[in-house]
């Protein structure tokens, strides 16, 4: 009886041992490699633990140092580079070669250049009044800020009016070299966007297409279509476009040790016998938010992924609303939608933040030094669902804090001009219509409305090529100046009456 006891015994400690080994096992958290190589894909139906993996892996291969110094080669990666040794902002990055939009959509409408090594080349169409009074070299800068506000929706200051946030959109030399390719000129371009207008037969026929036709490049290309490629394997990295977020820094605020800083050039206007110039002007800055969305085998509609310095949401941003906004009848205008109702709660997924805490103690323990330790992903989209089924993805609004902070983008689920709107379908995928939100729902217009594949760099509207940069501006400024946009807005619709 003894024997059969301990036999018993033995049994039941080896199952509880084997139950807790299975469990950790399970529980574990992913590891995330922190290298210069960029992920492929994820699965179609992947975890948002997956998609975080993925996420970080893109940034590290994005912000690693560039091999530009020793290659002239732009978009790639210093290979012999060890992270380990390094701080993470006196070096250029991967991410500052890319293509500004500037080059992507060149002032001569032609796309002729080889950007695959060398210096970037800036242009814009009003040339004549474009760092001409006090003329730096552009080219010579990596970080070019030409966008004061988010895509015509917001102006954001930190320390509620002291320094406006500033932005820049690049893309990786895939994209360029597709569109040098098969749309060489904007005339050749805006026809494949002129083609797609027609919604009824254009919407059929994205229905049409299954994940991997809407991966066929060539071949909806040669049928004249924007089709960007997909990320396939590792020779085949895909359409990648980032949105950067910088600022000025406050000395007697900030921690510059906890911040990206990078050398940049803003504009300032100035007016000499009634004519407005664009003047250029360097300084550092810091980088406070970053989109990266590329597009994978797996999920042609992009992944969306997203972060922001860890002290930004404590640094007293205001926004400036350029257009008014209504909801449920009330109409908000200059106020800051950061602590406004309805906005969604700004709360970064549970599971994101474990995998953030994960990846913080694996660079503290490699280098207690890296700025890369003070960035949080934020969140990220890679199926696109329906409004109805918003509450089984907690990031179905997301949304930067310093980059989509304004009430129409925050809350966005419809369509540019009717933003909150739940019937209105902006995104086709595998022969199904969704309304999405946040990053990927507002881009979804560039897929379903624009017909120019989840990107606003390639369509033909205001600011595509780049007519003059922003300014960078003043509170005071922004305020005179979104009160004159509203006053343009309200004679519009007086004229229409």
């Amino acid at each position: 009886m003894a024997f059969k006891k301990n036999k018993f015994e033995i049994t039941l400690f080896l199952i509880f041992t084997i139950f807790i080994y299975v469990g950790c096992k399970k529980s574990k958290p992913l590891d995330i490699d922190i290298s210069y190589k960029l992920p492929i894909d994820v699965p179609i139906n992947a975890s948002q633990e997956e998609l975080a993996k993925f996420a970080w892996q893109e940034f590290f291969a994005l912000n690693w140092k560039s091999s530009w110094e020793k290659d002239n080669l732009r978009t790639k990666p210093d290979t012999k580079w060890n992270y380990k040794t390094d701080n993470g902002d006196n070096f250029l990055s991967v991410w500052e070669t890319y293509i500004h939009r500037s080059e992507l959509r060149p002032a001569n409408g032609k796309r002729t250049k080889d950007l695959s090594k060398g210096k970037p080349y800036y242009t814009f169409v009003d040339s004549t009044t474009v760092n001409t009074m006090n003329p730096i070299e552009l080219n010579k800068y990596w970080n070019l800020l030409d966008e004061d506000n988010e895509i015509g929706s917001a102006y954001v200051f930190a320390h509620k009016n002291k320094f406006e946030v500033l932005y820049a959109a690049k893309t990786n030399l895939i994209e360029y070299n597709y569109l040098k390719k098969y749309f060489p000129t904007d005339s050749e371009l805006y026809k494949a966007v002129d083609k797609s207008t027609d919604s009824t037969s254009f919407r059929k026929r994205l229905k049409e297409l299954s994940l991997k036709q809407m991966c066929d490049s060539d071949l909806n290309s040669i049928d004249g279509y924007v089709c960007l490629p997909c990320s396939k394997d590792s020779q085949n990295e895909g359409a990648i476009e980032i949105k950067l977020a910088f600022r000025e820094l406050d000395p007697l605020k900030d921690d510059v040790s906890r911040y990206i800083v990078k050398e940049v050039v803003y504009f300032k206007e100035s007016v000499v016998n009634n004519q407005k110039y664009s003047n250029a002007f360097t300084k550092q800055f810091a980088l406070i938010g970053m989109h990266i969305i590329r597009k994978t085998k797996n999920h042609p509609t992009f992944i969306f992924a997203s972060w922001e310095q860890i002290d930004e949401r404590n640094k007293n941003t205001q926004t400036i609303g350029i257009d008014a906004v209504s909801v449920n009848g009330k109409e908000y205008t200059d106020v800051d939608p950061h602590r406004l109702n309805p906005v969604i709660e700004r709360v970064i997924p549970e599971t994101i933040q474990k995998i953030n805490k994960n990846v913080h103690n694996k660079l503290i323990k490699n280098n207690n030094k890296s700025k890369w330790q003070y960035y949080q992903l934020i969140g990220v989209q890679g199926k696109p669902i329906d409004y109805k089924d918003r509450n089984s993805d907690n990031n179905y609004f997301m949304a930067n804090y310093v980059i989509e902070s304004d009430l129409k983008l925050t809350n966005f689920h419809g369509s540019f001009g009717d933003p909150f709107n739940t019937k209105i379908k902006n995104i086709i995928s595998n022969g199904k219509e969704f309304n999405m939100g946040g990053c990927m729902g507002c881009h979804g217009q560039g897929q379903t409305t624009f017909g120019t594949d989840f990107s606003f760099l390639l369509d033909s509207g205001a600011g595509k090529p780049v007519i003059r940069p922003d300014s960078y501006q003043t509170y005071q400024e922004a305020i005179t100046e979104a009160q004159k946009n509203e006053i343009e807005e309200i004679i519009k619709e007086l004229e229409k009456q």
